[in-house]
């Protein structure tokens, strides 16, 4: 294999240190938190209420909401999407999307559909409203989070893929939050008193329907016209603008669509026929998700290659075929697979370790370049590397 090869007379223009996520003198930082903080007593204050008034609905719907986002980060780890940032950025854009954009989302949509009862009618806004109201505020605030952490910490987004995976954070804090109080609701105001059933019914529809192509999708599409903007500064403002604004807008036809009565007709009022209605109009969200998404990730292994070429030349630090994976998080977890059926779990753990202490030793020396910040991952790939040689060796 040709791997690329550069002139050592000619140091690539990576950067050299980077921006953590706490920045006291930014008022971006500011602005986030006090704006989360904000939030957080917002939803305390609501969730309250339904410990209150239903008990068992809130403190199960909590449970189920938080395992349910656990399940993605999970999923987001197997693929070692959550190398891209310190922990901190995460918890920053899901705080955001639960907290700071719930907050201010709920009275702007019914400001939004108070107007348009005054401007058209209550008709329309009992038809239409959430159609309307919702994509114009929810996808604005989400996306607001997602640049207020560029503004924080500019230099953490090298990539498109190091935006995209905020964006999704933060839609996945929106559609939780939001997901329990709407959980809490049903329950309040459902016809039988069985405080379990509405929870296990917002889990279905909402959560398992719906949950995938929701708002961890569009804030992801909109996430993908940030980052085409942070990343070509050498095009014009307004072309950079102007795709951005795409994204935008794209997203927000999504979840118009998603919101509207459309093809509701062609369905009755069944759990099954409700299930297929959901597919239907979800799935076109998931597949533009999907392809923002994989042009996001060869663009990430590009980077990646190109910082691996460089700073890290060693053979036993990063073979051929793990240079070639580096950018391919689904084969780097089908190389995983294979190695537990071949030679046990304990091979596959150390396979896992080793892909993802190659990731930190890349970006830890693209950041600060090979020395004292880069030689404990060195020793740690070469440990575990003699490890997994060791135990494959072993196995018969």
């Amino acid at each position: 294999m040709n791997l690329p090869s550069f002139d050592a007379a000619v140091q690539p223009a990576w950067p050299v240190g980077t921006d953590s996520f706490f920045q006291p003198r930014r008022a971006a930082f500011w602005l986030l938190a006090a704006l989360i903080v904000n939030g957080l007593f917002y939803v305390l204050q609501l969730f309250a209420v339904g410990v209150r008034v239903v008990p068992v609905t809130a403190l199960l719907g909590l449970l189920v909401w938080t395992s349910y986002t656990l399940a993605f980060l999970l999923a987001f780890r197997a693929l070692d999407l959550l190398e891209q940032h310190p922990p901190e950025a995460f918890v920053l854009a899901f705080a955001w999307g639960g907290m700071g954009a719930v907050y201010f989302a709920a009275p702007a949509n019914i400001a939004i559909q108070s107007l348009c009862a005054k401007l058209v009618s209550p008709e329309f806004v009992a038809v239409w409203g959430p159609a309307v109201a919702g994509p114009i505020t929810e996808e604005f605030l989400k996306l607001a989070g997602v640049v207020l952490l560029v503004l924080v910490a500019r230099n953490q987004f090298q990539t498109y893929l190091s935006v995209l995976i905020v964006g999704a954070l933060v839609g996945l804090g929106f559609q939780v939050i939001e997901n329990l109080s709407y959980t809490v609701n049903a329950s309040i105001h459902f016809p039988l008193e069985n405080q379990v059933y509405p929870v296990l019914l917002n889990l279905l529809t909402r959560g398992l329907l719906s949950g995938l192509w929701s708002h961890a999708a569009y804030t992801m599409i909109a996430s993908f016209g940030v980052a085409w903007f942070l990343l070509h500064p050498e095009r014009p403002m307004a072309q950079r603008l102007g795709f951005a604004f795409l994204c935008f807008a794209l997203a927000w036809a999504m979840h118009f669509a998603w919101n509207s009565p459309w093809l509701e007709d062609l369905f009755d009022g069944g759990y099954g026929e409700m299930a297929v209605l959901l597919v239907v109009k979800g799935v076109p969200a998931m597949i533009a998700a999907g392809l923002f998404w994989r042009v996001a990730a060869r663009e990430n292994g590009t980077y990646l290659h190109a910082l691996a070429a460089w700073f890290v030349p060693e053979r036993e630090l990063i073979r051929d075929d793990e240079w070639v994976r580096l950018g391919a998080p689904l084969a780097r977890y089908r190389v995983r697979r294979e190695m537990g059926k071949a030679f046990g779990r304990r091979a596959r753990q150390l396979k896992t370790q080793l892909q993802r202490e190659q990731l930190r030793l890349i970006r830890k020396a693209g950041t600060y370049g090979r020395g004292p910040q880069t030689l404990p991952h060195e020793r740690k790939v070469r440990r575990l590397r003699a490890a997994l040689d060791s135990l494959i060796t072993r196995s018969p």
